[in-house]
């Protein structure tokens, strides 16, 4: 698959999670209005959030498609993790908001109105959403990606919320005649805030690493000295490799030892190989190898 079109691909995925997320805050808006649960409007909340994230995550990946300028010679890539920690403290925000109004329902209980309409559109939104999460996975495994990975978490952790809320606004409306009954609705938003908090946490954690340059992760670390060993006669010596991510892209430099009686342009030869070969293996790769001796790559 070529980068334009798994850009494509990543593209209509989003694009398509993007208008749903509008219909579901459109619609769900709309049934917050009409009835008096805490978890409807925990589910707006919600879905403002997620909204900004699918939007941010489309904006990024067709900013990346674009070159490098002089003013970002690595790429603005780093703009997806900026974009994602702000999301995620806003999740959080939204989070505590919903989890103040559940605490205030347990000692003002109110019966929502209007369930029905809310338990329909859970139902749908979260047979909607596996759907869309179980379509994010498919093009992580034919093209990796850290924006679709990061969706793909997203929208698994929003069908969930769906199904916990849904099931709460179900059992509120079958025990409607039994007192605790009112409280089902509270007890359902508090379950459905720790979803919040698990995807406001997992984003906003591991875009700090990535801002900070923490080390990558082990499976491409494995990739790229599985690289330098089947290149392993090309070189004498490994002094130093060292690796980054930048939003969807890896930037990695390899200090290597050549052989100082070697031509510049065999060394150059033996440098562009293994260049190829690493980044051929690891989509989104951009590979640096500097010699050590007096060769100049």
């Amino acid at each position: 698959m070529s980068h334009h079109g798994s850009s494509g691909t990543r593209e209509g995925s989003l694009k398509f999670a993007l208008w749903f997320c509008a219909v579901d805050l459109v619609l769900m808006g709309s049934a917050a209005m009409m009835s008096n649960s805490v978890t409807i409007m925990g589910d707006v909340l919600k879905e403002a959030t997620d909204t900004l994230s699918v939007l941010a995550a489309f904006l990024t990946i067709r900013a990346v498609r674009r070159s490098a300028s002089h003013q970002f010679s690595y790429g603005i890539g780093k703009l997806e993790n900026l974009v994602s920690i702000t999301i995620g403290v806003i999740m959080m925000a939204c989070g505590i908001f919903v989890t103040i109004r559940a605490i205030h329902h347990f000692s003002h209980p109110i019966m929502p109105e209007g369930t029905q309409t809310g338990i329909a559109l859970f139902a749908v939104y979260a047979c909607v959403g596996y759907w869309i999460w179980a379509r994010n996975k498919r093009i992580v495994a034919q093209q990796p990606s850290a924006i679709m990975e990061s969706q793909a978490r997203l929208w698994f952790s929003k069908a969930s919320f769906d199904v916990v809320m849904g099931s709460g606004l179900l059992l509120a409306l079958i025990f409607r005649q039994s007192e605790w009954s009112w409280y089902i609705d509270p007890i359902a938003s508090l379950v459905g805030v720790l979803f919040m908090f698990h995807a406001a946490w997992g984003m906003a954690s591991s875009s700090v690493g990535d801002l900070l340059d923490a080390t990558i992760e082990e499976s491409v670390q494995l990739k790229i000295m599985s690289g330098l060993v089947v290149h392993i006669d090309s070189y004498e010596r490994i002094h130093k490799v060292r690796a980054r991510r930048s939003g969807p892209n890896v930037y990695v430099e390899i200090f290597l030892e050549f052989n100082p009686n070697e031509l510049m342009g065999v060394v150059q030869t033996k440098i562009d190989a293994l260049r190829a070969d690493l980044e051929s293996q690891i989509p989104g790769t951009d590979v640096s190898i500097r010699p050590t001796a007096s060769q100049v790559a």
